[in-house]
């Protein structure tokens, strides 16, 4: 009886030794990067979603939602920066349904959380046209990928500059770069 009190107690005693001295493995003031939480995940997966549906449905203005304020958007042959720029990109006129025919699917690539507040993605796109019986010219119509720097704002992660790499058939066009 007395062999396992005193095991117990010294058991404890080791705990409480090592937990007084323990330090964190990082420290706060450490380099360690931010590794992201699940929500973060949640977040700018459904951003990358809601992206998708609002481009495919034609409404401009909900798709430069998903851009910050001052939000770029670069393609090869184009540029839109600021939010009346990119609402002109898909325009004001929402057609719901229109991603039965047409709609972008994407592959998320590996978050990279600069910090809290900062991320940068590169995903994979293709954009579908219908396909099925008696239908011709569907199928997959553009292959491209995404190189995207992320900001939280307000709570909402937003694109802050979306750069597509696809193939084009007019000059590349200068766009501020990334900072």
């Amino acid at each position: 009886m007395m062999s396992k009190l005193l095991r117990t107690v010294l058991l404890a005693s080791v705990v409480v030794a090592v937990t007084w001295n323990w330090q964190p493995a990082h420290s706060a003031d450490s380099a360690v990067s931010y590794i992201g939480s699940p929500q973060d995940f949640m977040e700018i997966s459904q951003l990358f979603s809601r992206y998708n549906y609002t481009i495919d449905n034609k409404d401009g203005e909900a798709w430069a939602d998903n851009f910050a304020p001052n939000g770029v958007f670069q393609d090869p042959s184009w540029c839109a920066i600021g939010r009346e720029k990119l609402i002109a990109v898909v325009g004001r006129k929402p057609n719901l349904g229109a991603d039965e025919k047409h709609h972008h699917v994407h592959s998320l690539g590996p978050i990279n959380y600069i910090d809290r507040d900062n991320a940068t993605v590169r995903s994979t796109v293709m954009v579908v046209g219908e396909t099925g019986p008696g239908l011709t010219g569907g199928g997959i119509t553009i292959t491209g990928v995404y190189e995207d720097t992320l900001i939280r704002l307000g709570g909402r992660w937003l694109f802050a500059y979306r750069l597509v790499h696809r193939p084009s058939a007019t000059p590349a066009v200068a766009c501020p770069p990334r900072s």
